[in-house]
């Protein structure tokens, strides 16, 4: 026959408030016990509040199971809010354990004690007594088990999906990367092929002294070329090792950007191209100036570049700026050329992704980009395919859309490119007036 608190309604009565006088007693001993049991400090390092998170409540379910009372608080729950506790306090699992081992010592060594105290005490209330303890306990400890394994799985899922992600970026900067450096060795052997078939015409002699200067023109151009993909391509790696600092300074960008304007105006007259500013007279602003410098430029040259000559109907590049509101402003350069090259979809696509929303301010085209290079280099070419090629090999910019989405990112800026096959392409960048640097 099993055996219920009111077999022994009193003298029950009279262990339960002997159990909730020691209460203190009993928390502050098992307290000491952890401390000394742990080494590690972390017991110190919790207010008593902290330390005996739950169990107060779990001690009142005690109470009110030996009284055969109705509970107005779920065990398992107060059990899992304990290892819940213990879990955002950095515990393991078997310290939790551990400690909830050492508080039913203690329970039982308080109910020795009331044994001697009074020795007189029916031994079936006390074995009552002690079944009651072991159950709440053993409950106890399931319930923060419980949770702790739910946390642990939920903290393994979460690793696991972190380190996935890390594994696709890698995985998606390695195809970047070598999409990048196809493109750049691509156009590093088309240059090089120039020089090597403009070597070769200067060596005939049916040529009259101005194609030789032609031939040689094409030359020195293509040697700037490779020199500037050179260039990127160290500054790339430059950036990407983290060898670049800030230095945030006040400066106007408007003034700035009407600079690099009228610097490149001769460039733009070279091509009959109409380059245009418009934009608030002063903008403050706190950045890097050479950081930003070098954004605007890289993308205005390769605007410039992109933008097809037209000797009876001038083309136009547009540059302008703006405030949007107290915290950011932005630039934006649009021009007319072909759109994003075909040689530089992965790229254009992986990082540099195409407004299509609504706000857009061009129209969105899904039709495929033009190609800019040619995929094979002539053995000895006319003069007039070697100007045609000469002027392709010096619209690469693979690595310039590299280096500006590494510097907007340093900058804490946001990119935003807009292309459509045969109209051109804008290139907005966002950039925060007060940089957090400062």
């Amino acid at each position: 026959m099993s055996i219920s608190g009111s077999d022994f309604s009193q003298p029950l009565a009279e262990v339960v408030n002997y159990l909730f006088t020691r209460r203190e007693s009993l928390l502050n001993s098992w307290r000491t016990i952890c401390e000394n049991e742990s080494g590690t400090g972390k017991v110190s390092q919790l207010s008593r509040e902290e330390f005996n998170n739950q169990i107060p409540t779990i001690l009142d379910i005690l109470e009110l199971r030996l009284l055969s009372k109705p509970q107005q608080v779920i065990l398992d729950v107060a059990a899992q809010a304990h290892g819940l506790h213990r879990w955002q306090k950095t515990y393991s699992l078997i310290e939790t354990m551990g400690e909830l081992n050492v508080l039913t010592q203690t329970l039982f060594n308080g109910l020795k004690l009331y044994t001697e105290l009074y020795p007189d005490t029916d031994k079936a209330l006390l074995v009552f007594v002690y079944d009651q303890i072991n159950l709440v306990m053993q409950q106890t400890i399931h319930g923060s088990v419980q949770k702790y394994d739910e946390l642990q799985r939920l903290q393994a899922s979460s690793r696991a999906a972190t380190l996935q992600q890390a594994v696709d970026q890698m995985q998606e900067l390695s195809l970047e990367r070598s999409e990048m450096l196809r493109t750049s060795s691509h156009d590093l052997r088309g240059s090089f092929g120039i020089i090597s078939s403009a070597a070769m015409m200067l060596k005939m002699e049916d040529f009259t002294l101005d194609e030789r200067r032609q031939f040689l023109d094409m030359m020195v151009q293509s040697l700037k070329n490779v020199h500037g993909m050179m260039t990127g391509l160290m500054d790339l790696s430059r950036l990407e090792a983290g060898q670049e600092s800030l230095l945030i300074e006040s400066l106007d960008a408007a003034e700035l950007l009407k600079d690099i304007v009228s610097s490149a105006q001769s460039m733009a007259a070279e091509k009959n191209i109409i380059l245009r500013a418009d934009g608030a007279n002063t903008l403050l602003v706190e950045t890097d100036r050479i950081k930003l410098y070098r954004i605007i430029q890289n993308i205005l040259i390769n605007a410039l570049k992109y933008t097809p000559s037209n000797a009876l109907h001038p083309a136009i590049v547009s540059v302008s700026w703006s405030s949007e509101g107290d915290y950011r402003w932005a630039f934006s350069i649009q021009d007319s050329g072909p759109g994003i090259p075909d040689t530089l979809s992965g790229i254009f696509t992986n990082q540099l992704r195409p407004t299509v929303e609504a706000t857009a301010v061009m129209e969105p085209d899904q039709a495929e980009p033009v190609v800019v290079l040619p995929n094979g280099m002539p053995q000895i070419p006319s003069s007039d395919q070697l100007a045609e090629l000469t002027n392709h090999a010096t619209k690469s910019e693979g690595v310039g859309l590299q280096i500006v989405k590494r510097l907007c990112k340093l900058l804490d800026a946001n990119l935003d490119i807009e292309s459509v096959k045969g109209r051109g392409t804008l290139v907005r960048v966002r950039l925060p007036i007060h940089h957090s640097g400062i």
